[in-house]
């Protein structure tokens, strides 16, 4: 059995090198992930605040039609789909 033990020296040069490699890596992954999250977090930001609103409307609007006028939007909308 022929084993090749590298010699100490070259070790350390080689854990050195790849814990570089590992840094560039994760600076250069780093770098274009905060380019794609950003447009993620952006556009979900966006779609969550539309859906906010639409849902805060939908509740005021219920609850001033049932104040006014008493009308119940939920259950006149349980007709509608019904019919």
């Amino acid at each position: 059995m022929n084993t090749y033990r590298p010699a100490q020296s070259s070790n350390y040069w080689m854990v050195a090198l790849k814990l570089v490699i590992l840094i560039l890596g994760l600076y250069v992954s780093a770098l274009v992930l905060s380019k794609v999250f950003s447009l993620v977090f952006a556009v979900t930001f966006f779609v969550v605040r539309i859906l906010v609103f639409i849902a805060v409307s939908f509740v005021v609007l219920h609850i001033f039609l049932k104040l006014l006028f008493r009308v119940d939007l939920i259950l006149s909308g349980k007709r509608f789909i019904q019919r």
